[in-house]
């Protein structure tokens, strides 16, 4: 596999304090990367910087050999990149389909009219919302706002898809449903990057993870291995995990 993004001694620092310190790692397309730390560690600010919504102190970002560190957000974007939030963020106002047809309308090729309502409608049966984008956004439950989130970072037809602790908060029967569908995309071919407390998931869907402590890399490898290396369990697992 070929490597699709490529980070390079990122750095971030917030007056004094440095965020994240020289970190480097690669992705290779088709991969599900697992972005793993304790809180604070650094791992949304590496997210950050690679959507675009802050801009790196020191180092490169390179997707497909193009270095896309320090564009704004909205370039990033529409160069392939895609992200959900800790926090879901929705278009309250708006319709379910509504909020996909606003992605469908800023991606590389956009999307416009009955085009981009047929293929907003497709995007939220793939999430598992068939049938439901007349419904008002605001009135979905959490995981149905979760999936809807997803389906509108699909819509930007992303290379790229940074995922933010998007299984957090989900009960047990919603946390298989999460799984399955990650998986769903990843056999897609989908690249990812999943930023992670559930190390159920992580196991399940991760071939390879990177931890992060203290806004440095301390572990890269496979999942198998990583969580098994005596400095991440010590830094982050703690001793019920070993």
């Amino acid at each position: 596999m070929t490597a699709l993004l490529d980070i390079a001694g990122l750095t971030r620092r917030f007056g004094g304090l440095v965020a994240v310190n020289g970190v480097s790692f690669t992705v290779a397309r088709g991969e599900v990367v697992g972005l793993l730390g304790p809180n604070g560690s650094g791992k949304t600010t590496v997210l950050n910087m690679i959507s675009g919504s802050l801009k790196p102190s020191g180092g490169a970002i390179r997707l497909d050999g193009r270095t896309i560190s320090g564009w704004p957000a909205h370039r990033i974007a529409r160069s392939g990149i895609a992200r959900t939030f800790q926090l879901v963020r929705i278009l309250p106002s708006l319709s379910v389909a509504g909020n996909i047809v606003t992605a469908l309308a800023f991606r590389r090729e956009p999307l416009w009219g009955a085009e981009a309502d047929a293929a907003a409608h497709d995007l939220l049966a793939t999430v598992g919302l068939g049938g439901r984008g007349e419904e008002r956004a605001e009135n979905l439950t959490y995981i149905d706002q979760k999936r809807m989130e997803l389906a509108r970072a699909l819509a930007a037809d992303p290379r790229l898809l940074l995922l933010d602790e998007w299984l957090a908060g989900l009960n047990p029967t919603e946390l298989h449903v999460g799984i399955d569908l990650i998986a769903a995309l990843r056999a897609r071919g989908v690249t990812i990057i999943l930023v992670e407390h559930v190390m159920e998931a992580v196991r399940a869907l991760c071939g390879r993870c990177i931890v992060m402590t203290a806004g440095a890399k301390i572990a890269d490898g496979p999942t198998a291995d990583v969580l098994r290396d005596p400095e991440v369990i010590r830094a982050y697992l703690g001793a019920d995990h070993a």
